[in-house]
């Protein structure tokens, strides 16, 4: 147990042993002494999260403000459900605004709809020179209390544009309240992810989301907009804004109203019309959410086919892969397995395609294997080996010349292991 120095009862400044009465808690039975430590600016106490807490009143979150308002060490200060007085715990010069060295902050399940509340949570949010991860998820937040929390981002170009994390999810979004958020985001060049899942967002938000995917100063690289309101047309406007990104990596779309839609999803990761269109597929996104959601999944295939769906599926990831030109050239051997293009057809030199008969023929590599069985689960062995055997007699139909025996002419056909054959 901590011994720490009391003040007497004519000092201005609450003694510990006031504080300690002030803080007390049934619900969190180590808080008093924690905020303690956190007045007495203990190094080893960096973060401070108080889940449901009901008993604590208007005077100790103001006393919590201002204590935590000349902290320098917590760096993570967390609030969910119960009924904290936000507004008491960040009023005032003395309260949380304060603070400077607060990286990640979150309220959950907190009613922040009152704009006066918000109002006086703003200057933390946009002052706060060390801020990162703000989550403010499941707080009834929209219209006018959205408005506040845009100009507060947007102001934050004055700190640096730390921020590189926003959870805005389960606040019943509708599109129109993204207008003024998508146009603070936009000069934001350090914004990593963004959490807009369990809102009400439709076609109108996802062009707005698009013109922030589209400006080439964003560097975010993950979208969560799971279960909104989403339709094809919204998923279609989506994989169009993602044509020339290349830092987009996760984007979840699960829980939405698509069907049809996620033939544009699979356009964009492989666009199997022809080599040129392959090679300018997004080779990025390596996420839409959907590793365990059983719903999604079966979603996709009923829309998408069989074959299809696990097209998607293998290029997304495919697309974790560093060496993109390995994406690109498994997809072009994916495409031309399947059937939707001929290499035999396409403009390539003949010394090049003796490899790609050899990709395409050998399995006997890890990564030969999974040239045509991209399936998941993987397809029955005689399949494989039918469509190996379609690929290579495709290329060869069309460029007999690569059958040619050499030697043939003087009559002196050199064997090992019989006929020598070669390819090119």
């Amino acid at each position: 147990e901590i011994d720490y120095p009391t003040t007497n009862s004519n000092n201005p400044h609450p003694s510990d042993n006031d504080d300690l009465t002030l803080f007390y808690s049934r619900d969190y039975s180590g808080l008093s002494r924690k905020i303690i430590r956190i007045k007495h600016n203990d190094p080893d106490v960096t973060t401070l999260s108080m889940y449901s807490i009901d008993d604590l009143n208007e005077r100790a979150w103001k006393r919590l403000g201002k204590i935590l308002g000349e902290n320098t060490n917590v760096v993570s200060l967390s609030i969910y459900y119960g009924h904290p007085d936000v507004a008491g715990l960040c009023a005032g010069a003395d309260g949380l605004q304060r603070n400077r060295c607060i990286r990640n902050f979150g309220l959950r399940g907190l009613d922040l709809r009152n704009a006066d509340n918000m109002s006086i949570l703003a200057p933390f949010l946009s002052d706060n020179p060390s801020l990162e991860d703000v989550t403010l998820r499941s707080c009834h937040i929209g219209g006018a209390s959205m408005n506040i929390i845009s100009n507060a981002l947007s102001n934050r170009a004055t700190t640096g544009n730390t921020l590189k994390k926003l959870n805005l999810s389960g606040n019943n979004l509708v599109d129109n309240d993204l207008n003024e958020l998508i146009q603070s985001l936009n000069g934001g060049r350090n914004l990593k992810s963004l959490w807009l899942a369990d809102n009400l967002i439709g076609r109108g938000g996802c062009i707005l989301l698009a013109r922030l995917i589209q400006n080439q100063e964003s560097n975010m690289e993950s979208l969560h907009l799971k279960s909104n309101n989403m339709d094809n047309q919204s998923a279609i406007i989506l994989a169009d804004s993602l044509t020339n990104n290349t830092k987009l990596k996760e984007l979840t779309l699960g829980g939405n109203a698509i069907t049809s839609g996620w033939a544009a999803i699979l356009h964009l990761v492989c666009d199997t019309s022809s080599i040129r269109t392959v090679k300018a597929s997004n080779h990025t996104l390596n996420d839409l959410g959907m590793h365990y959601a059983v719903v999604d999944l079966a979603a996709v295939e009923r829309a998408l086919g069989v074959d299809d769906a696990n097209l998607l599926h293998a290029s997304l990831r495919l697309n974790a892969t560093d060496d993109k030109w390995l994406v690109m050239r498994r997809k072009i051997l994916w495409s031309h397995a399947r059937g939707n293009l001929n290499l035999g057809d396409c403009s390539i030199a003949n010394g090049v395609m003796p490899q790609i008969l050899a990709w395409i023929g050998d399995d006997s590599t890890e990564v030969n294997a999974s040239v045509v069985q991209y399936h998941e689960p993987p397809l029955i062995e005689e399949r494989v080996r039918a469509i190996r055997l379609d690929s290579v007699y495709r290329i060869l139909q069309h460029m007999p010349d690569l059958c040619k025996i050499h030697g043939a002419d003087s009559g002196q056909i050199s064997s090992r292991r019989g006929v020598k054959r070669t390819l090119g």
